[in-house]
């Protein structure tokens, strides 16, 4: 009988009691079996026992992706402790921010992330931890508005406003996902599975566990191999990868820069998408050179997880964008107008709401946002308001629109800018666009990623739009860039791009 897990360390515990000496993690430099890395975490929970480690208290994990970060997050799962994964790549603003508001009670880093703690000002005592990673006490304080509930970790995304907001995800929560996707993907022990996200996006959560669940391997690919499409676009070949779990963001760049028809792709099997929009001409460019895969758009916030999930055929490649699809097992989904009725005729727009097993706590230090993040239905179940505008198609699966806050209001009339975006990336010689609107000026304004060798001027950008776009929602500005600018979790930063108008 198949033991029920309800702590994330026991997917490692289960993997070492069926194959022990089964390889968990790889990197271009060293690999670890399942007991190597269990040995290590159980060294870094001896360490923060030995300083007075009690439950529930939050450490924070600043280190680059390799085989100790893990250790130190099955370490805190032993300790009954929140971990707070913290991406090397973010500023140290950013950084200082977060340490500021979950306030730990320690952080475990690496000797070249020490030096960069160092320059957030704050006050911390360094303790010696005979060549492991080096571990700090804060002496911070926090406040804690509402109950825990057996947390795992504290996930901090990009709030619309731009201000990092602490995301609490329950072991519960994530361990309803992990078992889901594990099924669901036909994850087996002779998996490689290749991890592309940092450990603070929710992404990570189905590299780490979902791979310790089946006893596979993880390929660990640090955040600056993450960026190199030609060196990923070798080693998921050589690796004999068999899942990818990416943005489209990522795979976009993989079809334009990694020479993917020089190599063999016959182990993989999955594909999996999230986090964006996949714009169709992108998709396409893929399939034709990874034919024959298993691709499943993945939709979910980091509040609910995966929670829809859309299975592309090679008979509805015809979709204008693919459907985020049908709600996951473990989730209740509804459709809400603005007076938070319930939407049950197909093809209307309201906002998705969410329910179910994976919900997250709360978020960290903010009862307010908590509380108006949620509302209760007439059987009292306790639904998450997503910000997703979203209708159901004919199919009955749901097809994401954009974002409430980034409708777009001009001159009376109502601009969506993904179709925008859609339009200007199915342009040749453009390989990306983001739309904004600056209210200052009433523009709304087109950033684009032009391929090499690509000189479109602005009349012949206009004309295009007017082929396929009402007049009035032709964007008033564009601005060519080499790169849209990216957050840590490989999605378009729509707040640097407004340091760029």
């Amino acid at each position: 009988m198949t033991p029920v897990n309800n702590k994330l360390h026991q997917y490692i515990e289960d993997a070492i009691h069926r194959h022990g000496e089964n390889i968990y993690l790889k990197t271009t430099t060293a690999q670890y079996t399942y007991r190597n890395v269990y040995k290590l975490a159980l060294e870094f929970q001896a360490i923060l026992i030995l300083n007075g480690i009690q439950k529930n208290d939050r450490v924070i994990i600043y280190s680059v992706k390799n085989a100790e970060s893990i250790a130190m997050m099955i370490a805190c799962s032993l300790c009954h402790c929140i971990y707070v994964p913290v991406s090397s790549q973010n500023p140290v603003q950013r950084i200082k921010y977060i340490i500021q508001e979950t306030a730990p009670h320690f952080i475990l880093c690496d000797d070249i992330s020490k030096d960069v703690l160092k320059k957030t000002g704050l006050d911390f005592k360094l303790i010696i931890t005979e060549n492991k990673s080096n571990l700090f006490t804060a002496s911070l304080t926090g406040k804690e508005y509402y109950p825990i509930d057996e947390a795992a970790f504290i996930l901090f995304t990009s709030g619309s406003t731009g201000t990092p907001k602490g995301v609490i995800v329950s072991h519960k929560a994530a361990i309803a996902f992990i078992n889901w996707a594990a099924e669901e993907f036909h994850i087996n022990p002779n998996d490689t599975i290749a991890s592309i996200a940092p450990f603070n996006f929710d992404l990570s959560v189905f590299d780490i566990y979902v791979t310790a669940k089946k006893s596979a391997t993880l390929f660990l690919y640090t955040e600056e191999e993450s960026k190199n499409a030609l060196l990923i676009a070798q080693n998921i070949a050589l690796e004999k990868i068999t899942t990818v779990y990416a943005t489209p963001t990522f795979y976009t760049a993989l079809a334009n820069y990694g020479k993917l028809h020089k190599y063999d792709y016959s182990s993989l099997k999955n594909v999996l998408f999230a986090g964006e929009i996949f714009h169709l001409p992108a998709f396409r460019e893929l399939l034709l050179l990874w034919p024959g895969k298993y691709y499943v758009n993945l939709y979910g916030p980091t509040e609910t997880n995966v929670c829809t999930f859309f299975k592309v055929l090679p008979e509805n490649i015809h979709y204008p964008v693919f459907p985020i699809g049908k709600p996951c097992p473990f989730a209740l989904t509804k459709i809400i107008d603005e007076h938070e009725n319930e939407i049950t005729e197909n093809n209307t727009k309201g906002e998705l709401i969410v329910a179910g097993e994976s919900l997250f706590n709360g978020y960290w230090n903010d009862s307010e946002k908590t509380k108006a993040s949620f509302i209760v239905d007439k059987n009292q179940t306790q639904y998450y308001k997503t910000g997703d505008i979203v209708y159901k198609n004919d199919e009955n699966d749901y097809v994401y629109v954009i974002r409430k806050d980034r409708m777009i209001k001009k001159n009376g009339f109502r601009i969506e800018p993904s179709e925008i975006e859609k339009v200007m990336i199915a342009m040749d010689g453009i390989s990306n666009a983001s739309v904004l609107f600056s209210v200052e000026t009433n523009q709304v304004i087109c950033f684009i990623e032009r391929m090499e060798n690509t000189n479109e001027d602005l009349v012949t950008l206009k004309k295009f739009c007017l082929e396929y776009l009402p007049a009035y929602m032709v964007p008033d500005k564009f601005v060519f860039l080499d790169a849209l600018p990216k957050t840590d979790s490989g999605k378009v930063d729509l707040q640097a791009l407004k340091y760029l108008v």
